[in-house]
């Protein structure tokens, strides 16, 4: 980024806005994203769209700090914040659940969430622990079981634990990158209705990479199109139907002006 080091944001308590302003990232001569500018509102359940190479993945890696952006700045509940590396990104409660899973599969639910924090004891009382995550699996809307090994678990539970996993390390902003591509229709709307739930509950902020139309109608309160490297528009889901987006993603109909 091209902005001068700045302040850490407060911690976040509820559910944050979040806006990307102005990115633009070139690979050689690939321009990856063009003076794109996205905002998320706080509790929002927001669909980012687009065909393969559109930009979306260059984008929510350069908020998570994975890649530097050449030109842009982030706001997170409306404050200036520089996010170089992706640990800066999860201290300011920004997490990623990817599309392939990332839990260790030898490991049980309880190793894999434990050593994910970024400070640890020298020695860890795992009985302490195991009591505190079934307390924190109390205030959850589901669990998994957490002396299971993760390579035990079905599908469905797996990418639970991924979204699990950032709750529990105080994430309230979730970039999901095509989190349902392994489940079953039923299990990928378990998931997402519950993540929908707690988004217009404030708890959390969702931003989803997908290109399944049915989830974005269901579950989806705003869409961001883009093609290309450039932004097509953002408008509320309400607004579009299936023959809409599927179009958007291949012109530019929609226009640039955002809700």
């Amino acid at each position: 980024m091209s902005a001068p080091a700045l302040a850490s944001a407060p911690a976040l308590v509820s559910a944050p806005s979040l806006e990307l302003l102005g990115f633009s990232k070139r690979f050689g001569a690939l321009a990856a994203l063009d003076d794109v500018t996205v905002k998320i509102k706080p509790g929002a359940f927001h669909a980012l769209l687009g065909e393969n190479g559109a930009g979306k993945s260059t984008l929510v890696k350069c908020a998570m700090g994975y890649y530097e952006a050449d030109s842009g700045e982030i706001l997170l509940n409306g404050r200036q914040v520089e996010i170089k590396h992706p640990r800066q990104a999860h201290e300011l409660g920004l997490g990623m659940v990817y599309q392939h899973f990332t839990l260790v599969p030898n490991m049980t639910v309880l190793e894999n969430f434990v050593l994910s924090r970024g400070v640890l004891p020298a020695v860890i009382d795992w009985a302490s622990e195991r009591r505190e995550l079934k307390a924190f699996f109390e205030t959850t809307p589901f669990t998994v079981p957490i002396d299971t090994a993760v390579a035990d678990l079905a599908a469905g539970q797996k990418q639970k634990g991924e979204i699990l996993r950032q709750l529990y390390l105080k994430r309230n902003l979730l970039i999901l990158d095509e989190p349902t591509s392994v489940l079953t229709p039923d299990e990928a709307d378990e998931v997402l209705s519950t993540l929908r739930g707690m988004a217009t509950a404030g708890q959390v902020t969702i931003v989803t990479i997908t290109h399944k139309f049915r989830e974005v109608n269901a579950f989806c309160d705003t869409v961001t199109v883009l093609r290309r490297g450039k932004l097509v528009g953002t408008r509320p889901t309400s607004a579009l139907d299936n023959d809409t987006m599927a179009e958007d993603r291949k012109s530019t109909r929609l226009n640039s002006s955002h809700v």
